[in-house]
């Protein structure tokens, strides 16, 4: 059976934009940035998983590090290169994983996410998308038209984690930043609701929302709480390091982008070795640690 046999139409055509992205840039295989690319001409993964994160930036930070070559004579074949053969077994896996039947373009993002290796997956993770939060999402998604009746029904607590993304996402895109960061705050304080839960959840979400709203103060708030929670997250580590260097706290900044480092060194996964990447690019100076 070929690796494209369950994947839906829109799925398809994803691939195949993916071949011409490589196209254009003379590329000898199709990559996972080559995927990504091909992603975000998808609407419904601009505005649903991306979380309100620019697409237009990913596009243009992606484009800037492809080399370019002599574009490609058309009609032919590439292969797929290491990494984009992973997000593509990766996407199956998690299409059933999740119980549904087929795979759509929002497993093929999840699992590109989870590429650690590749630089598209790395410069997703800094912008503040994860996994667990894309899997949320994909459950609160409608069953896919083609899809067999197995797919997990959306569940209430899925539903409006769904709407909130959505909402704070959009009135941050409208420069309405107070009233987002309101709605964030109302979610997490809404009563007989597990904050600490909800905070995992959306709390890199909110600070990344809250920096691109101009709120240094609530991005850092944010982070401040989720690592009350959970002390060792690096990637909550980077983020406070980032408002501290952008709120002029140069000491307090690196030794939290210290700690994230030593943090992150300490997993010995890919995840670990992303974050170091970020951390060192952020704060250069630390690349002389051992």
């Amino acid at each position: 059976m070929s690796i494209f046999e369950r994947y839906t139409e829109n799925a398809k055509k994803t691939m195949h934009l993916a071949k011409c992205e490589a196209d254009k840039f003379g590329s000898p295989e199709v990559g996972a940035d080559h995927i990504l690319l091909a992603l975000l001409h998808d609407p419904a993964v601009v505005n649903g998983a991306l979380e309100g994160i620019s697409a237009a930036e990913i596009r243009d930070e992606i484009k800037s590090r492809i080399t370019q070559r002599e574009q490609n004579p058309l009609p032919h074949d590439l292969p797929l290169a290491e990494d984009a053969r992973k997000v593509l077994v990766l996407a199956t896996e998690e299409a059933k994983k999740l119980n549904q039947g087929l795979v759509r373009n929002e497993h093929v993002f999840l699992a590109l996410v989870q590429c650690r290796n590749s630089y598209a997956a790395q410069l997703l993770v800094q912008k503040g998308l994860s996994a667990d939060r894309l899997r949320v999402h994909i459950r609160a998604l409608p069953p896919s038209t083609h899809a067999p009746s197995t797919e997990v029904a959306e569940s209430p607590d899925a539903t409006e984690l769904r709407q909130t993304i959505l909402r704070v996402s959009t009135l941050v895109g409208q420069g309405k930043g107070r009233k987002a960061l309101k709605l964030l705050d109302d979610y997490f304080g809404e009563p007989g609701q597990d904050r600490k839960l909800r905070m995992g959840f959306l709390g890199q979400f909110a600070a990344i929302q809250a920096k691109q709203a101009g709120d240094l103060k609530a991005a850092r708030r944010y982070c401040e709480e989720l690592l009350s929670y959970d002390p060792q997250n690096p990637l909550a580590l980077y983020a406070l390091a980032d408002c501290l260097e952008q709120q002029g706290e140069a000491d307090e900044a690196r030794k939290c982008a210290s700690d994230c480092r030593k943090i992150a060194l300490s997993r010995g996964d890919e995840i670990g070795k992303g974050v170091v990447e970020l951390v060192e690019r952020r704060f250069p100076e630390l690349n002389r640690q051992v």
